[in-house]
């Protein structure tokens, strides 16, 4: 599944169950990033905890007597949502507790953390109704020193496979800031995205590609001013040496300039020579990155939808047709809005729908 359609799962549950949620992936794909998504889209609270870091008695809290009653409380530890927790603020109402790599938490932990992620509470401590609860996980494979978790506690899951979506990807990487010769050279290489190696091969000096590690490589060149020799060590430190060989191979070549998105919907005129520069050069790898940066940075006003219609119509037809691809995807409910603003639209409708409907 990709984490776009898993995150249509994790809020559909949320709201209307609560079952927990595991999601399931090699490193690196996002499934930390896909729970904090759906919290920021639901605009609820967020807490992330590395179970294997904690022992039992860090979720049990810590044992307080009663010496009137003679009965041993226990205190709440502080990273429980609970609702003496929520009314001193610590916590909004609602969130969602994750539980990071919980294959990798000690199976005596795990015992302690049954009744949490069964029930919502350990001991006397109770999340408020509005907390719900998500797990993470790597594959029991020999790539990953996991724990097998017994059958009774995977049964309680709602397990979610997920896996590495270069359009999900680069939609990712637009929200965040993106380094647009990345996501170029991803979008002709679309398989050096994620490799998978044997455990054989695991080693710290040769790393391979995760979608986490080239987030942190367009941090790397966007923000770092380093000769390109050295920089292609750093590359090679974050995706390994195969990775940033490919990378580099690729930016050698890489002498065409990217049209802005925003200065595209702003003035496509003063970006015409540069999209025609690239139809030239066959560059449609360039060409579908700043169609899908475009179609998530467009504007229903005016001055945007003109400027899109002039790159549109200027563009050939099978980019239109991708390009609304792009936004029944991405911005479904903004799809009719702007396709009624745009006069190519009823150019390409029938194409359109073809394309979608395979």
């Amino acid at each position: 599944m990709r984490i776009s359609e898993a995150k249509q799962c994790i809020k559909e549950v949320y709201a209307n169950t609560g079952e927990v949620t595991a999601l399931i992936s090699e490193r690196g794909v996002g499934k930390t990033s896909a729970y904090r998504q759906c919290a920021d889209e639901l605009e609820i609270g967020y807490m992330a905890l590395y179970a294997a870091a904690l022992e039992g008695p860090d979720f049990m809290g810590l044992p307080d007597k009663n010496r009137e009653t003679g009965v041993t409380h226990y205190l709440a530890p502080q990273f429980m949502p609970t609702r003496a927790a929520v009314e001193a603020g610590l916590f909004p109402e609602r969130g969602l507790l994750v539980i990071e790599e919980i294959n990798r938490v000690p199976s005596d932990t795990v015992s302690v953390l049954y009744p949490l992620l069964l029930e919502g509470r350990i001991n006397t401590h109770e999340l408020v109704p509005g907390w719900k609860i998500g797990v993470t996980m790597n594959p029991d494979t020999l790539n990953y020193a996991v724990n097998a978790l017994d059958d009774a506690l995977i049964d309680r899951f709602i397990s979610i496979e997920i896996s590495a979506d270069l359009d999900d990807y680069i939609a990712y990487s637009h929200r965040i800031g993106a380094f647009d010769a990345v996501l170029a050279f991803l979008s002709a290489n679309p398989d050096m995205l994620l490799v998978t190696r044997e455990a054989a091969d695991s080693d710290p000096l040769a790393k391979s590609p995760t979608p986490r590690g080239w987030t942190k490589v367009q941090k790397v060149l966007e923000s770092c001013v380093v000769e390109t020799p050295l920089a292609e060590q750093l590359v090679a430190g974050i995706v390994g040496p195969e990775g940033a060989a490919s990378l580099f191979g690729y930016l050698a070549t890489y002498s065409t300039r990217i049209p802005g998105a925003r200065e595209t919907l702003e003035n496509f005129e003063s970006q015409r020579a540069t999209f025609a520069e690239l139809l030239r050069g066959d560059r449609f790898d360039v060409l579908h990155v700043i169609l899908k940066k475009i179609s998530l940075q467009l504007q229903l006003n005016p001055l945007h939808l003109k400027n899109a219609d002039k790159l549109l119509d200027f563009l050939p037809q099978e980019f239109a047709v991708l390009f609304f691809k792009y936004l029944a995807t991405r911005r479904a409910e903004d799809f009719d809005s702007i396709a009624g603003g745009l006069t190519v639209f009823d150019r390409v409708a029938d194409d359109i729908v073809e394309f979608i409907a395979t």
